[in-house]
């Protein structure tokens, strides 16, 4: 029973917490040379998505989103709602969302 209790506290206590963290938007720093793979969210190609800055905007207005790939070679923008691994690529850059 004394368990019981202790670990509902705990949660209790550390709920909002990771509340709080999940809602945030904070990214890791980018990776040059690297990709995403996972679940894909989105695929933009359009010039409106043709820049990192951009593309990262995009993929932070999204909750669902974890990760992005900007390859700078085709002009895409991916957005990833799940990541599986991230393979080396010339031309692409990555950011992950903590």
């Amino acid at each position: 029973m004394k368990n019981v209790i202790r670990k509902s506290l705990i949660l209790a206590i550390l709920a909002p917490a990771l509340s709080f963290a999940s809602s945030s938007s904070t990214w890791l720093p980018t990776e040059e040379g690297m990709a995403i793979s996972g679940k894909i969210h989105a695929l933009k190609k359009s010039k409106k998505y043709r820049s990192e800055e951009k593309c990262r905007a995009f993929a932070e207005q999204r909750s669902v989103v974890v990760a992005y790939t900007f390859d700078h070679n085709k002009g895409t923008c991916t957005t990833f709602t799940t990541v599986r691994s991230r393979p080396a690529k010339v031309g692409a850059t990555s950011q992950l969302k903590v």
